[in-house]
């Protein structure tokens, strides 16, 4: 095994030499060949002075753009008022969301991501007797965790309660369901 060792230096070593004696040789013509300007040759006597470096730029990311909250509830209007909803809808008697639930959660999480100083609160309604065990409450909140959980997933870092209203009657059928409020103080 030491008789190798010695090979393999000399083949790193001989490359090197060879390559540093052309560029010694050919140096100045290599300057010349490459410069658009007339062949000046430039030499540096001894290190480069390092007053010549110059640091790169570190680019950071601009910062996101702050909503007051009142005008993140008059944007949470709009987007709610623009899918003809009240709220985030989901499917009656389920946790899942129906008719436009996943665009306007979408929409309310690029709303509320950059929300200064507010809070949020999600108000979940259920239907009395939208479930068999009449445990409406509990369907009402499983609902608004779950829309907690999205906003907190994309990026929303505003601090949200949430407030669950079991509604004595079913509401008209143009409400599209039960829905998720959103308010923002």
């Amino acid at each position: 095994m030491k008789r190798w060792i010695p090979l393999v230096v000399g083949a790193l070593m001989v490359p090197a030499s060879v390559t540093a004696f052309g560029f010694s040789v050919y140096g100045d013509e290599l300057e010349t060949a490459l410069s658009s300007s007339p062949a000046v040759p430039v030499r540096h006597e001894g290190p480069v002075p390092v007053s010549d470096f110059v640091a790169p730029l570190r680019m950071e990311p601009p910062a996101p753009f702050q909503v007051p909250a009142d005008i993140a509830q008059r944007n949470v209007r709009e987007l709610f008022s623009s899918h003809a909803v009240k709220g985030v809808t989901f499917a009656p008697g389920t946790a899942s969301l129906v008719g436009r639930g996943e665009d306007v959660r979408r929409g309310l999480a690029s709303v509320l991501r950059n929300v200064t100083g507010g809070a949020v609160t999600l108000v979940s309604h259920a239907w009395n007797g939208e479930t068999a065990s009449h445990r409406c409450d509990v369907l009402a909140m499983e609902r608004a965790g779950l829309v907690r959980q999205y906003l907190a997933e994309q990026g929303v870092d505003s601090v949200i309660t949430t407030k669950v209203i079991v509604d004595p009657v079913w509401g008209p059928p143009s409400d599209f369901g039960p829905q998720v409020d959103v308010l923002v103080s």
